[in-house]
């Protein structure tokens, strides 16, 4: 009962004090708001990931020039890195046991698409392959063929376009056998990729794919390639990758003690690079919420001790009928604590609603991850005990007589 009374004392004073416990709580509002809505757009984002993941096949890895976080400000060395070459694939294929397909790749990004009259946005991405492209990369044909070794070996004019360049190009008008236009080159559509959807914000539908031969004489030959490589099966995986690196420094006559200059991706590194990434954003959010709770404790103990002042006849009131030092005590403890706890609510309702907002207007997966809402209303009961914990006392150790001549 001794609690109950206390919160039903400390509410009434919150609701008498209308405008400045809105105030004192504005703190412990953006304290909570920031750590609930970081954690909660960071939660989507890794749930968007894994989800990711179960569209990538477990078996496939991609050798690259450049490591996904290279600068080119940093090391000569890894600046002036060897291209990828076709030989280097091509030997991959011819003396790696534990490989079953190897599918070497070219990318540009950022081209228009025309069609007569009608264009594309400009952030079409062009790329030339081999047969493997398709499975390497998790695509699936809805409509026509794919390229074949005789359209690499022939450099045939000929494209296998995703969907957004149907919905854009071919509005009413079956796409196969169509022409479109790349630059000032005209080129056949002999299949449409089935529809792959968006991520990040970033769709995989705007791809052209082309014969790796047609996209070189089109784009040029100087340009460094990727190489996809599928293992055999995800239990060889490793081993796989293993081979392919003995392989690659022999070849480059890499000694011993040398690093590697070359690349592996595979799906795990997008998992490794994001938690990296998220650590630090996580750590931001923590800090700039005890930032945000330390100046809002301040202010609720401030607050407090405004409030002992002004209610010292009260207090003293309270005393001479039989309230024990503990009963006040209590009442202001418990008044510091669910003024604080108040603003943490509103601050976690607030958290949720924004990034769930957000994620609908800009196509970003939200998820509220339940441990940072604890962490949250912790946060906001540590603050409210450790900074209403001084007026509290003071409360309660004043004198009745003297509390009682207070005007």
């Amino acid at each position: 009962m001794l609690i109950l009374e206390s919160i039903r004392m400390a509410l009434s004073a919150i609701i008498t004090h209308k405008l400045r416990s809105f105030l004192t709580l504005l703190g412990v509002i953006i304290g909570v708001m920031t750590i609930i809505g970081m954690m909660t757009v960071i939660r989507g984002l890794q749930l968007q990931i894994e989800k990711q993941m179960t569209q990538l096949t477990t078996d496939v890895f991609q050798l690259q020039r450049f490591d996904s976080g290279i600068s080119f400000d940093g090391d000569r060395r890894d600046r002036t890195r060897p291209k990828l070459t076709l030989e280097e694939a091509e030997a991959i294929a011819e003396h790696c046991p534990s490989v079953s397909l190897v599918g070497p790749e070219v990318w540009k990004f950022g081209q228009w698409v025309t069609r007569g009259k009608e264009r594309t946005n400009p952030n079409m991405v062009i790329a030339g392959g081999y047969p493997e492209f398709a499975p390497n990369n998790g695509y699936s044909i809805d409509k026509g063929r794919f390229i074949s070794y005789d359209d690499v070996e022939h450099s045939r004019r000929i494209v296998v376009i995703g969907s957004d360049l149907v919905k854009k190009l071919f509005p009413f008008d079956d796409p196969l056998d169509k022409q479109i236009r790349l630059g000032t080159g005209r080129f056949r559509v002999v299949g449409v990729f089935e529809e792959m959807g968006s991520s990040f914000g970033n769709t995989r539908d705007n791809r052209v794919v082309m014969p790796f031969s047609t996209f070189q004489n089109l784009y040029g030959k100087r340009r460094s390639i990727n190489v996809t490589v599928k293992a055999k099966s995800s239990e060889v995986f490793e081993q796989a990758k293993e081979e392919v690196i003995a392989l690659m420094r022999n070849m480059r006559g890499l000694k011993s003690h040398e690093p590697n200059n070359f690349a592996i991706w595979s799906p795990d590194n997008l998992i490794d690079d994001f938690n990296q990434m998220t650590f630090w954003v996580k750590v931001a959010a923590i800090g700039i919420c005890a930032i945000s709770l330390l100046v809002a404790g301040i202010g609720i103990m401030n607050i407090m001790l405004v409030s002992v002042t002004e209610r010292t006849r009260e207090i003293g009131v309270r005393m001479a009928i039989g309230a024990k030092k503990v009963n006040i005590l209590w009442q202001f403890l418990v008044e510091a604590v669910i003024l604080s706890e108040v603003g943490g609510i509103i601050g976690v309702v607030i958290g949720i609603i924004l990034p769930i907002w957000a994620g609908k207007a800009f196509n970003i997966p939200a998820a509220v991850p339940l441990w940072a809402i604890v962490l949250g209303l912790v946060f906001c009961s540590f603050v409210g005990i450790v900074f209403g914990l001084w007026p509290a006392l003071r409360a309660a150790k004043l004198d009745p007589v003297e509390a009682l001549r207070c005007e």
